[in-house]
């Protein structure tokens, strides 16, 4: 019989260091396996006879020149334990994370079954992602089209047809479906597709319907779901949420968005540009409030000229219906109740976790108090035998966060790896006009952690991209730490800041400076020399500096 250890190891300095120990530690009589796959996260994995005595393995990490510590270890199944089972790996849910898990599982050889009760694919290609961009970006080109900003083209109202851009909103979907998911069932034949509602029993099973299959390792990622505000008389009155607004088969004539957050901001603009009088309320003191106060002030003007009202600090009282096709929101702003009526409400709210049904309290896998599972930095849960990743586990709710904790998940489920996550350089868009990009820590963040820190605020009306565009909106803001320059947040508000955040993202996660962004050339008239005009911002006055001047 074996078993795994996990090990902590200190003194590791580079990846040599992480080769000569495992090298070392293989020629320990008795050691079965080694793996340390990234001397930075320093641990180690060690199959192992069960007679052997760890004193042995902590006396050889020492005689290497490291310090060891065993932080854990467990039973490991034989290849003839392994056959019994019906799957390496089981996963619950159908969509980004999950397929990320199977095809890493695969690559690894292992047999692995997917139960999915609904649509493949999950939230992103069915409801969110791919449907919703396609739409914001076709209301941009509506929009524009009538809002030129050349003197030599005159404004040319496009002919608008909401059926037809939801139908082809469809095919787009279907299509994306069809090749990123059901397809891959064929491209990979360790994948079984399993149809049904699964709920976890102990012994490593999984029910679907009459049926019980029991696996080596179970991965749950069911994805998440709008979350509906408790607001008085809303349930009642019905509203709309961010997967049924997007196949609204009419438009509506007027629209409340409750909620400006990412969600609500991206919607909101889409429908007012499509014609639809929007208002947004908040309860928070500003829209977007995750980002910098700069950003959200900017927006919030940009939005508003628009013609979108915006209610912030504000909180719902009451919803009712009024008639047959209009409700009505009283809400309350700075002790003044103020009544407006709509067509239409969409809740913009969030997600919640989708972990209700699953049997887990049965199998000891904890839950935080808004339903989301636990996990630890390999996506583990409560239950070492079982591991979470994606949108219905406690972390950021992203398409990318879900397919990268899928392939994590599978990877250290399957191999008995322990690679932990890394979401210190973790990118977020809000898809406006302009977008919100962002990476790392605000300037208040920052203070709060403790920094010293320098800020750069470069007006996107000195990049001469936006120049030549005349686009002149938005802004970019840098923080550093004061003594060494190193860069620990970037905050974007323009034309496709989605598009260029990465260079700040590969930035702060090699540690990169501002002085190492000045000297990296930047093609002109792009966007991404925003950069490197914010990096200058900080010791010169860049309105000063002719074009591509350092």
């Amino acid at each position: 019989m074996s078993k795994r250890i996990i090990v902590q190891i200190e003194g590791m300095h580079c990846a040599d260091c992480a080769r000569r120990l495992k090298e070392a530690l293989g020629n320990i009589e008795g050691v079965e396996e080694v793996d340390i796959p990234d001397w930075r996260t320093k641990k180690g994995t060690l199959v192992i006879d069960e007679n052997l005595n760890i004193d042995d393995i902590l006396k050889g990490i020492e005689r290497s020149g490291y310090r060891g510590t065993v932080t854990g270890q467990e039973p490991f199944e034989s290849i003839k334990e392994r056959e019994k089972k019906d799957y390496d790996l089981l996963i619950i849910g159908g969509g980004s994370a999950a397929f990320a898990a199977a095809i890493k599982a695969a690559e690894l050889g292992a047999n692995i079954g997917i139960v999915e009760e609904s649509t493949i694919g999950g939230t992103c290609v069915n409801v969110g992602c791919i449907p919703s961009k396609f739409l914001i970006r076709a209301a941009e080109i509506y929009h524009w089209a009538s809002h030129p900003r050349f003197a030599g083209l005159k404004a040319a109202p496009l002919s608008l047809n909401w059926k037809e851009l939801v139908d082809q909103k469809e095919k787009l979907v279907n299509s994306l479906r069809q090749s990123k998911y059901i397809h891959l069932l064929d491209v990979y034949p360790q994948i079984s597709l399993i149809r049904g509602k699964a709920r976890l029993a102990q012994g490593n099973r999984v029910i679907v319907g009459d049926k019980s299959y029991s696996s080596r390792k179970i991965l749950i990622a069911t994805g998440s779901s709008p979350s509906i505000p408790p607001v008085p008389g809303l349930k009642e009155t019905g509203c709309l949420d961010s997967t049924t607004a997007l196949d609204l088969k009419t438009l509506p004539a007027s629209l409340a968005v409750i909620g400006a957050g990412a969600i609500g901001l991206e919607l909101g603009q889409m429908f007012s540009r499509f014609g639809v009088k929007v208002v947004l309320l908040e309860a928070l003191p500003a829209i977007a409030m995750a980002e910098e106060p700069e950003i959200r002030d900017s927006l919030h003007r940009y939005l508003e000229e628009e013609g979108i009202e915006i209610f912030t600090h504000t909180q719902i009282l009451q919803v009712e219906k009024k008639g047959s096709k209009h409700k009505r929101l009283s809400v309350q702003k700075e002790g003044k109740v103020i009544e407006m009526e709509v067509e239409q409400i969409l809740a913009a709210t969030g997600r919640v976790a989708n972990t209700n049904g699953l049997g887990l309290e049965e199998v000891g896998v904890k839950v935080t108090n808004r339903g989301a599972i636990l996990v630890d930095e390999f996506l583990r849960t409560t239950n070492p035998e079982i591991y979470a990743a994606g949108d219905c586990a406690s972390l950021p709710q992203f398409v990318y966060v879900s397919a990268y904790t899928g392939g994590v998940a599978a990877e250290n489920a399957i191999s008995g790896k322990n690679r932990a996550i890394d979401l210190s350089s973790l990118p977020r868009v809000t898809f406006t006009d302009p977008q919100i990009a962002s990476v790392g820590l605000t300037e208040d963040q920052a203070k709060e952690a403790g920094y010293s820190t320098i800020v750069a605020l470069l007006p996107i009306q000195e990049v001469p991209k936006a120049i030549v565009s005349l686009d002149s909106r938005g802004l970019v803001k840098l923080v550093a730490e004061e003594k060494t320059g190193r860069l620990i947040g970037a905050h974007v508000l323009a034309a496709a800041a989605g598009d260029v955040i990465e260079e700040a993202v590969l930035a702060l996660r090699h540690g990169l400076t501002y002085q190492d962004i000045i000297e990296a050339l930047h093609p002109y008239l792009t966007m991404a020399e925003a950069f490197k005009l914010a990096a200058l911002t900080f010791k010169k006055d860049v309105g000063r500096l002719s074009c591509c001047a350092t």
